[in-house]
């Protein structure tokens, strides 16, 4: 992180009603804190299904037969080598899996990646905002029911006391020759067209069925989900030392209207209440999709699932995804596009421009994800690089002037 970052973000706490949610952030790091120093001390290993490994370096062979081969008869994973791979909002490691001849035979995977929280920081993010249970279960429950491109999941499991998690993923490049997409990666036309396609697939699911909500009730509404993230992680606060490390990249017309985007935020909220709701992906920035070796577009990382209005993830998808001058250009022409697929699917066809109204609208929710990466609380990790971050703030605060969007 440069100097630059620090001094602008210098990560004071919030004052007045906020201190009660910095406090509770302290008690949880504090706890935490505790269990991962004695989690390192011990060493413990799982070995029965009802295990959660603290982290990847705690699986076994005998726990990865427990969870991975109980459909298979007679199939035994005989030893497992761990890979370190990546680490941010969670920890990625990459398993290579040796099986018996049972379990060669059934086809069970030889390579899968972990998404786990052996540390501090990351059961801070993950465990104690509770996203990395919902994106487990995301992958046990409703996976299954979708029809789009994501990772298929082979298990998920939570303590609720130390905040532990794993999750074992479909290692996609193995399947499916994946390259994972950043901020640098240019989205060509296809590309994006392929994008709100998935979109369209995922949104029609549950598009306005009570189901959802009924027998998902752990799928926060996208209102709820904002205002209790936005209160534990001291959002309005931190955008707006957020907007001073920034002001370099953010035109100086939404520099202007600083004020407005945190009424603008609220009032954008209305539309998941007042409207059919859906599931929704809540991070579809680039960095969060891939590209399969057959060109087909897929997403991945689910921890902010929520139920609420489409035009959220389209909004952040289309402005964090392409160049300005793309955007600028296709924009419109990729809302058709996704209303026309959404409308095939649920035979709902939303009105072009009180859609590209939404748009508009819910571009404030897409740059709030990224103030609170620039800037956020001491006791959090740097989440993204800052140049990823500066990135997507200057495409969507870009989206902003050219529409306008905190005077619609």
């Amino acid at each position: 992180m440069s100097g630059a970052r620090r001094k602008l973000c210098d990560r004071s706490p919030a004052k007045g009603g906020n201190m009660a949610a910095s406090g509770a952030t302290a008690l949880a790091a504090l706890k935490i804190g505790g269990r991962v120093a004695f989690e390192r001390l011990m060493r413990p290993k799982a070995r029965r299904a009802e295990d959660v490994p603290c982290s990847p370096g705690a699986v076994t062979p005998e726990w990865l037969t427990a969870v991975l081969c109980q459909r298979s008869p007679g199939a035994v994973v005989t030893d497992v080598v761990v890979k370190p791979a990546s680490a941010g909002t969670h920890e990625r490691h990459q398993l290579i899996v040796r099986y018996n001849d049972a379990g060669q035979r059934a086809g069970l995977p030889r390579s899968m990646f972990t998404k786990s929280l052996p540390s501090v920081v990351t059961r801070m993010i993950g465990g104690f905002n509770g996203t990395a249970r919902v994106e487990g279960r995301f992958y046990m429950q409703l996976r299954p029911q979708l029809e789009i491109e994501a990772p298929i999941g082979y298990h998920a499991a939570f303590d609720r006391q130390t905040y532990a998690s794993i999750l074992l993923l479909e290692d996609m490049v193995a399947t499916k020759s994946a390259t994972f997409c950043n901020y640098k990666t240019y989205v060509e036309r296809e590309m994006a067209e392929d994008m709100v396609d998935v979109l369209a697939a995922l949104h029609a699911r549950f598009y306005g069925d009570s189901e959802l909500s009924a027998r998902y009730p752990w799928v926060a509404s996208y209102p709820r989900w904002f205002t209790i993230g936005a209160e534990k992680m001291s959002l309005e606060h931190y955008t707006r030392k957020a907007f001073d490390a920034a002001a370099h990249v953010i035109p100086k017309s939404v520099l202007a209207q600083r004020d407005a985007v945190w009424p603008a935020a609220v009032q954008a909220l209305a539309i998941h209440d007042n409207e059919p709701q859906g599931l929704i992906h809540s991070d579809v920035h680039i960095g969060n999709w891939y590209r399969t070796g057959a060109g087909k577009m897929g997403l991945c990382d689910w921890q902010c699932l929520a139920r609420g209005h489409w035009s959220r993830d389209f909004s952040y998808a289309v402005t964090a995804a392409l160049t300005p001058d793309d955007r600028r250009n296709w924009e419109k022409d990729l809302l058709r596009r996704y209303l026309d697929r959404f409308a095939g699917l649920t035979g709902t066809r939303p009105n072009f421009d009180r859609s590209f109204l939404n748009y508009r609208q819910q571009m404030v929710h897409a740059l709030l994800m990224w103030t609170i990466t620039l800037c956020h609380s001491p006791l959090l990790p740097a989440m993204q690089s800052e140049a990823t971050t500066l990135a997507m703030i200057e495409r969507i605060s870009t989206a902003m002037a050219d529409l306008d969007s905190l005077r619609s």
